[in-house]
């Protein structure tokens, strides 16, 4: 397996975004019964647009035999207390440590006292994957803007 993290490539976002695509209606199948669901503009690239190109985001691509296969977005803060905005893989290639490669590789990019991250509480699987293989903590429930339900609140701290 010949994988590279490396900064988001603006010419990747149509590639990228029909690799968001697929991570998100395989969730949205496996947890919810649906065929589709995102977060708004995940399958038409406005997302990896407007938050991987913003100018404030750390945002990297996992790049496997050379065609990207996942991504990650961060937003570092001056304080030191990050967010990760989004990250994803494509289900062809879930469990093979893509996910986890790319959550090292961001929190390696930036000197931090925390990371805070938000996802689905229906998305057990997104759960099992941040807790166990990239040691954060579930620290809060509130209520998904996007009226997809719960959003869980998950913190690591150095």
């Amino acid at each position: 397996m010949d994988l590279a993290i490396v900064p988001l490539d603006p010419d990747h976002i149509e590639a990228l975004t029909e690799v968001m695509t697929r991570s998100f209606d395989d969730d949205a199948k496996r947890h919810l019964g649906t065929d589709r669901g995102g977060p708004p503009g995940y399958d038409t690239g406005e997302f990896l647009r407007k938050h991987g190109l913003d100018p404030g985001a750390s945002a990297f691509e996992a790049v496997l035999d050379g065609r990207p296969v996942g991504a990650v977005i961060s937003f570092p803060r001056p304080d030191g207390h990050h967010v990760v905005g989004c990250v994803f893989t494509d289900p062809e290639v879930q469990r093979r440590g893509i996910g986890s490669a790319l959550m090292r590789h961001v929190e390696d990019a930036h000197p931090w006292i925390s990371w805070t991250l938000e996802t689905p509480g229906f998305a057990i699987s997104n759960h099992r994957f941040y807790a166990e293989r990239c040691a954060y903590r579930k620290v809060d429930e509130r209520d998904d803007p996007d009226g997809v339900g719960t959003l869980f609140v998950f913190r690591k701290v150095h």
